[in-house]
C-alpha cells in the first residue's frame, strides 16, 4: 500500500518521476529484504518442549502469550526482551504505516474519480472520504476475521483488473506513437493480469485455490456497482465516440453471470446433504435470478443510453456540417455583395481624384478613399478568421530566403517609419541557414501584422527592432528559429496580454486609442502559428513597450531550390533585356459585367489607360461575340464569374472549344469579387490566365493586363504572327 501512495502522490504534489521511482525501487528491495528477516527469524528457533517446527506448528491454538505468535517467541528467544520490544514496535509501525497508507491511497483514488464525475463532487474533499472510509471499515469489521479474506480476494481480483487494464492502454497509446518499448512492456503486462485473473477466478486451476464462494458474491454485487458508475459515466461524460462501451458492458455482465454461478456451486458443494443442496438450490437460485436479471436490465439499459447519445452525436455533426456549409455559403455571398458595391465606391473615387477639383473636394475624396480601403481591409479580415475557423485555410510550402524576406519588410516599412521619426532595425545575421521550405504568404502576413501593430501603439521617436535568430542548429534536415518584435510603444496589461490573441479583442477601442482595426489581426497571426506547429509568447507591461516572441520550426532547404526570380544572381550575369513596352492604344479588350456600375468604372479606367473598349452583358453575349470576331480583334477579355443566363466559367470553357484556335486561345483574366483562394484556383483550372480582385486596384489591373498581354505577344511573335 506504501508503494501505491507514492505513484499516487507523485503527480499530486508535482514530486520529480525520477525521484519516485528510486524511492519505490529502494522501498521494495529493503521491504524484502526485511520480510525475509523475519521469516528466517521464526523459524530460526524452536520453543522449548517441541522437537521440530511443524510440531510447534500443530500445537500454536493450544497456547498462550508471546509463545503463540512464531516471530515474536523467536525474536525473544534470539534477542531477549530487546528483541521482543523491537518486533512489537515493528508490527505497530507496520500496522499504522499500513492504515495511514490504505487511507491516503484509498483517498486519492475517491478524489480521482471525483474528478472524472465517477463519483460525487464531496469525495475530492479529503475529510468527507477519509469518514466514508472509516465508517465502511469499521461496518466490514462487524462481519468477523473472514469478511477480510473474502474483500482480500475480491481488491485482488480488482487490483489485476486494474493493472490489465493500465497495461493495454499503455500498450495502444504506445503502438499510436511508435514507442517500442512501452508496447512490449504493456503488452506483457496484458498477458501476465490475463493469467492471473484466471487463476483467481477458476478453481482447480493450479495449486492455489480460487476465490471462496463469499467473494464470488461481492465479486457479484461489485459487477453490479460497475454496471451503476458505468451507467453515471455515460450520462455525464463530455465523450461523443462511444468505440469499446458495448464490448466493454457484455465483459462485465459475463463476469457478473460467471461469479454469481460460481457463487451458488460453490454453496451447493460446501453442503453435507442433499435436503441442505435443495434448501441452498432453492434461495440460492432466487439470488442468481435476481442478481442475473439485474445486470441485464442495468447492461441494456445503458446499451440503450449509448445510443442514444450516439445518435444524438451523429446529428450534431450533421448539424455542424450543414452549419459549416451555410455558413461558407453566407461568406462567400457576403463577399461578393459586399466587394460589389465596394468597387463602384473606390473605383468612382480613383477616377474622382484624376479629375480637377477644388482642394476641399479633393479632401474629401482623399478622406473617402482611404475609408473605403480601411473598409476593405476590415471586410478581409472577417472573411480571412471565418476561414480559418471552418479549416479551410492551407498551407503552401515553398523554398523560401528568410534573411531576404526580412529585408523586403525592412524596405517595406522603412519610409512608414521614417514618417513617424521611427528607427527601425532588422537583425537577421544569427542566422545560418537561410534557406527553409515554408508557407511564404502566410509567414510574410503574419510578420506585416506584428510590426503593423508595433507601428501603430509606438509614438514618434520610438524604436522597434525585428530579429531573426537560429535556436540550436539544425537537427533531422529541420531547424529552429525565434522571431523577436520588439518596440518602445505603449505597453499592454498582464490581463490583455492574455487574451489579446482572442477575436475582437481590443485592450483599447478606435474611439479611446485613435487606433483603428477589428482586434482580428493577431487572432489571425496566432491561428497561423498554430497551423505552423509554433508558438507565441508576448512579454509586455504597460509604459515599457512589446516584445513579441515567435517561435517556428522549418525544414531545410537550399539555395538551388527557390525559385529563379528569387535567386541571387552572379555578378557577371548579362543583363536580361527588358519586356517591350505595351502599346495600350493598339490593343482592343471586351468586359464582360452584368453590373452596369462596375461595367461603366472598367470601361472608364481602361479607357483613361489607352484601351479600346467593348462590352457584354453576360456570358453568352461575350461567347457570341467572340465567335464572330475575327482572330486578333480582341486582345484579352475581362470576365466577370457570377453572370445571369451563363457565368464567366462556363463562358470561358465554351470560348476555349472553339473551332478556331486562334479564338479558342484569347487571353482572359477573371474580373470578380470572388477573392477567395479558391476562386483564383477555379478560375485557372476553367482556362483562365490571370485573376483581379474586385474592387479594383487600379494598379494591379494595369500591371496583370500588362503581363498577360506581353505573354500573349512573345507567344505570337514566337509562331511568327503578324500583329495587327
Amino acid at each position: 500500500m506504501g508503494f501505491d501512495v507514492v505513484a499516487f502522490d507523485t503527480a499530486h504534489f508535482n514530486f520529480p518521476i525520477g525521484k519516485s521511482r528510486r524511492i519505490v525501487s529502494i522501498s521494495i528491495v529493503l521491504a524484502a529484504a526485511t520480510y525475509i528477516s523475519m521469516a528466517l527469524i521464526s523459524v530460526a528457533s524452536v520453543p522449548d518442549g517441541f522437537s521440530s517446527w511443524q510440531e510447534y506448528i500443530a500445537g500454536l491454538d493450544g497456547m498462550k502469550g508471546v509463545d503463540s505468535v512464531p516471530t515474536f517467541s523467536a525474536a525473544k528467544s534470539i534477542m531477549g526482551m530487546p528483541g521482543l520490544v523491537i518486533m512489537t514496535v515493528t508490527a505497530v509501525a507496520a500496522i499504522l504505516t499500513g492504515i495511514i497508507g490504505g487511507y491516503r491511497a484509498t483517498t486519492r483514488v475517491l478524489s480521482t474519480m471525483s474528478e472524472d464525475r465517477i463519483l460525487s463532487e464531496r469525495f475530492s474533499r479529503t475529510t468527507y472520504s477519509i469518514v466514508f472510509i472509516m465508517v465502511l471499515s469499521i461496518l466490514l469489521s462487524m462481519l468477523g476475521r473472514n469478511t477480510l479474506n473474502w474483500f482480500v480476494d475480491l481488491t485482488s481480483f480488482g487490483a489485476i483488473v486494474g493493472f490489465g487494464y493500465t497495461s493495454a492502454a499503455a500498450c495502444k497509446i504506445a503502438r499510436a506513437e511508435g514507442n517500442k518499448r512501452i508496447v512490449l512492456t504493456g503488452a506483457t503486462g496484458t498477458v501476465i493480469s490475463v493469467v492471473f485473473s484466471f487463476v483467481q477466478i477458476v478453481p482447480r486451476l493450479v495449486a492455489i485455490e480460487a476465490m471462496a464462494s463469499e467473494a464470488f458474491l461481492l465479486l457479484s454485487a461489485w459487477c453490479l456497482i460497475g454496471f451503476v458508475f458505468y451507467w453515471r459515466t455515460v450520462i455525464r461524460t463530455t465523450l461523443t465516440e462511444y468505440s469499446g462501451m458495448s464490448m466493454s458492458g457484455v465483459v462485465l455482465f459475463a463476469l457478473l453471470e460467471y461469479s454469481a454461478i460460481m457463487w451458488l456451486a460453490k454453496r451447493l458443494g460446501a453442503e453435507e446433504n442433499a435436503a441442505q443442496m435443495k434448501a441452498t438450490l432453492r434461495w440460492g437460485g432466487i439470488v442468481l435470478i435476481a442478481v442475473v436479471f439485474v445486470g441485464l436490465a442495468i447492461m441494456l439499459y445503458v446499451q440503450n443510453v449509448v445510443r442514444k447519445k450516439h445518435e444524438a452525436a451523429e446529428r450534431e455533426k450533421i448539424h455542424a456540417v450543414e452549419s459549416s456549409l451555410a455558413k461558407s455559403q453566407f461568406l462567400f455571398n457576403m463577399s461578393h455583395d459586399i466587394r460589389t458595391p465596394m468597387n463602384a465606391i473606390i473605383g468612382y473615387t480613383s477616377l474622382a481624384l484624376k479629375e480637377p477639383s477644388s482642394p476641399q473636394i479633393r479632401d474629401y475624396l482623399e478622406k473617402i478613399n482611404g475609408s473605403s480601403q480601411h473598409f476593405l481591409v476590415l471586410i478581409n479580415d472577417i472573411l480571412e478568421m471565418s476561414r480559418i475557423e471552418s479549416g479551410k485555410i492551407e498551407l503552401e510550402f515553398v523554398p523560401v530566403d528568410l534573411c531576404a524576406m526580412f529585408d523586403g519588410i525592412r524596405d517595406l516599412f522603412s519610409e512608414q517609419m521614417k514618417q513617424k521619426s521611427m528607427t527601425f532595425q532588422v537583425h537577421t545575421s544569427q542566422v545560418q541557414h537561410r534557406f527553409v521550405w515554408c508557407d511564404r504568404k502566410n509567414l510574410n502576413r503574419v510578420l506585416l501584422n506584428i510590426l503593423s501593430n508595433a507601428y501603430k501603439f509606438t509614438p514618434s521617436g520610438g524604436t522597434i527592432t525585428a530579429s531573426l535568430l537560429e535556436v540550436g542548429g539544425a537537427e533531422n534536415d529541420y531547424c529552429a528559429y525565434e522571431i523577436r518584435v520588439q518596440d518602445t510603444g505603449i505597453g499592454m496589461s498582464k490581463a490583455f496580454a492574455e487574451r489579446m490573441f482572442n477575436a475582437f479583442e481590443r485592450e483599447r477601442t478606435s474611439t479611446d486609442s485613435g487606433v483603428e482595426g477589428t482586434g482580428l489581426g493577431l487572432a489571425i497571426t496566432k491561428s497561423i502559428i498554430d497551423l505552423k506547429g509554433g508558438s507565441i509568447e508576448v512579454l509586455t507591461a504597460p509604459g515599457s513597450g512589446t516584445q513579441i516572441v515567435i517561435r517556428l520550426k522549418f525544414q531545410l532547404a537550399e539555395e538551388k531550390d527557390l525559385p529563379a526570380d528569387e535567386k541571387e544572381p552572379p555578378v557577371d550575369a548579362e543583363t536580361e533585356p527588358a519586356e517591350p513596352e505595351i502599346n495600350f492604344a493598339e490593343k482592343r479588350l471586351l468586359v464582360v459585367e452584368d453590373n452596369l456600375i462596375n461595367m461603366e468604372i472598367a470601361c472608364m479606367i481602361l479607357s483613361q489607360a489607352g484601351f479600346t473598349v467593348e462590352t457584354a452583358e453576360n456570358g453568352k453575349i461575350a461567347v457570341d461575340m467572340v465567335s464572330a470576331a475575327k482572330p486578333g480583334y480582341y486582345d484579352a477579355i475581362l470576365m466577370d464569374i457570377q453572370m445571369p443566363v451563363m457565368d464567366g466559367y462556363e463562358a470561358t470553357r465554351a470560348i476555349r472549344t472553339l473551332p478556331d484556335k486562334d479564338l479558342a486561345g484569347i487571353s482572359i483574366l477573371a474580373m470578380t469579387a470572388n477573392a477567395f483562394k479558391e476562386d483564383v484556383e477555379a478560375a485557372f483550372n476553367a482556362g483562365m490566365q490571370a485573376h483581379i480582385a474586385k474592387p479594383v486596384d487600379v494598379n494591379v489591373m494595369i500591371k496583370t493586363l500588362t503581363s498577360v498581354l506581353q505573354a500573349a505577344d512573345a507567344a505570337r511573335n514566337k509562331k511568327g504572327k503578324p500583329e495587327r
